[in-house]
């Protein structure tokens, strides 16, 4: 018997690479001119958590057990280093006047929220069951 295959799964495995990449502007236009020159080793860098992400999705798409592991761990991952990050760079010192870094909030505050949606739905019973059967 086939299983169907969610939509939402579907809609993860494609997206989940988002609230990864998703960055302030003054952190990605470093990132893009470098990508955008001949330097092999930064298109390396950058290539390789695509990949691994394309590995991923196959493993979401084929109801991998692994995938919806590694899925959960990533994503919960990605919710830890954006707070620590967020919370240590929001403010950048201790001084008054000091501006808050308001792109870096607003980025961090959708990564966390998209994490959260993506954690909540593929932990649940159902898609626990859907996976180990």
């Amino acid at each position: 018997m086939k299983k169907r295959r969610p939509v939402l799964i579907t809609v993860i495995a494609i997206l989940q690479i988002i609230p990864i990449f998703l960055l302030p502007p003054k952190m990605l236009l470093p990132l893009i001119r470098a990508f955008s020159t001949s330097k092999v080793i930064m298109r390396l860098l950058f290539l390789s958590p695509v990949i691994i992400f394309a590995v991923l999705a196959w493993a979401l798409l084929t109801f991998r057990p692994q995938g919806r592991l590694m899925t959960i761990f990533l994503q919960g991952f990605n919710i830890i280093v954006r707070l620590l990050i967020t919370m240590s760079h929001i403010v950048p010192s201790k001084a008054p006047g000091t501006p808050v870094d308001v792109p870096l909030l607003v980025s961090s505050l959708l990564s966390v929220a998209l994490s959260v949606l993506i954690l909540f739905y593929v932990d649940q019973p159902e898609m626990q069951l859907l996976f180990e059967s």
